[in-house]
């Protein structure tokens, strides 16, 4: 079973110390991967853990640079708030610098109050994230044309590209980030899935893959029973989010042997 860690460049005040001491700390500790967050700008009275974000995809840049072994993950990017041409070539180009590591999980959003500040549709976003991955994959694929509701081209240059692109990580716990998955993705990566929500995705999508978000609070051998539960149906990896370091020392050394066998 993959074993990622949530860095924390979320919150009330992030700063780039703790983040990088994290992505340190999972590259000794042995995980597999880093993955980074994202809100851009909300409502001052939003709670904590969502009122200030440093750039994920920067955060995975110096990942990528200090550590040539851990995959690079977003979980997730908001979709919609995002130009996806603009996207699609920061995105390619961390994958070229870092070797093929990065996965690129995106979310549909759910701060209306954070797409009215931004400028961006709230009512629309699932249209808008679908057309987005259509098109970005269109991109890294370099068909020369697309046609879409709200995005087209002919006759471009884009790249360079990717020869592997990323793949796509679909957050969202609900039929639809499901559907999108299947559609549009590679990945399904809701947060703390219950068994039988992996087992019946599984059984919808045989050749697909369902990864999961989730945080460990208190004791890490209760999340290692929750983690156990899910990976005996199939699911394939998981993205932690950790209290502290020695959440993260208890957890690499007490559970994740036993997850990885």
């Amino acid at each position: 079973m993959e074993l990622g860690v949530a860095l924390p460049n979320g919150g009330a005040a992030p700063s780039p110390a703790p983040v990088l001491e994290a992505i340190d700390a999972a590259a000794e500790l042995g995980f597999d991967s880093v993955w980074a967050s994202e809100h851009v700008i909300v409502p001052a009275d939003t709670p904590e853990d969502y009122r200030q974000s440093l750039d994920g995809l920067t955060c995975l840049t110096w990942a990528a640079a200090r550590h040539e072994r851990l995959l690079l993950g977003t979980s997730v990017l908001i979709l919609p708030l995002h130009n996806p041409f603009l996207l699609a070539r920061r995105a390619a180009a961390i994958q070229l610098f870092s070797g093929g590591r990065l996965r690129l999980g995106v979310g549909v959003g759910w701060n209306e109050a954070e797409f009215r500040l931004v400028g961006a549709d709230f009512g629309r976003r699932g249209r808008v994230a679908d057309e987005m991955l259509r098109l970005m994959r269109a991109l890294w694929s370099q068909q020369p044309s697309f046609q879409g509701e709200i995005w087209s081209y002919e006759d471009v240059s884009f790249g360079p590209v990717p020869e592997t692109p990323p793949e796509i990580w679909v957050g969202g716990g609900g039929a639809r980030a499901l559907r999108r998955a299947r559609e549009l993705g590679d990945v399904w990566h809701p947060v703390s899935p219950e068994p039988e929500q992996v087992a019946r995705a599984l059984e919808e999508w045989p050749e697909g893959r369902v990864t999961c978000r989730m945080p460990v609070r208190g004791a890490v051998e209760e999340a290692g029973e929750k983690l156990s539960a899910v990976r005996d149906v199939g699911l394939s990896a998981a993205t932690l989010w950790f209290s502290d370091l020695k959440a993260m020392e208890a957890f690499a050394s007490d559970v994740a042997p036993d997850l990885r066998d």
